[in-house]
């Protein structure tokens, strides 16, 4: 028997929040970090050897930086949220079943069978499990509500 639920606005939330960090931490991501971290150490340093002599970019370069990471934030927040939400709109029974080979998932009228081969990895956070799908930028989203500790330590085995 599949485990099934109701997607409210609160799971909702909480998945595009472990989506977000998710998304945020990702290798990509900590290069981007690390970028704007030395770009805003190197403009704090060049705005003091300026002292009183700096000019107007100078003098922004360090807001500019922290608007920057800011909006980056805020837009994966926003798309974290516009996905989840189209996946699973409030109200839509979501169902997980953990098969032998393969992860049978449904969502209103949707279904899908798919195979554990397909995904790369597995990130369980407090509201959403995250599967990343192999050889792909694509990561399924699913109620963390759905699975037990047992199956989620079975996903990982049948991941590898």
């Amino acid at each position: 028997m599949p485990a099934s639920l109701t997607v409210d606005e609160p799971l909702l939330r909480g998945m595009a929040r472990d989506a977000s960090v998710y998304s945020l931490t990702r290798p990509w991501a900590i290069v981007m970090w690390a970028a704007l971290a030395a770009a805003l150490i190197t403009s704090i340093l060049n705005l003091s050897s300026a002292g009183t002599d700096a000019d107007v970019l100078t003098a922004w370069m360090p807001v500019a930086v922290v608007a920057l990471a800011a909006y980056a934030i805020w837009l994966t927040i926003a798309n974290a949220r516009r996905a989840v939400r189209a996946a699973m709109p409030p109200e839509t029974t979501v169902w997980v079943e953990v098969g032998e080979r393969l992860l049978r998932i449904g969502a209103a009228r949707r279904r899908s069978e798919i195979p554990y081969e397909e995904f790369q990895s597995l990130r369980a956070g407090r509201d959403a499990v995250l599967l990343k799908v192999r050889n792909a930028s694509v990561v399924t989203a699913l109620p963390r509500a759905l699975f037990t500790d047992e199956e989620l330590a079975a996903l990982r085995a049948k991941i590898g």
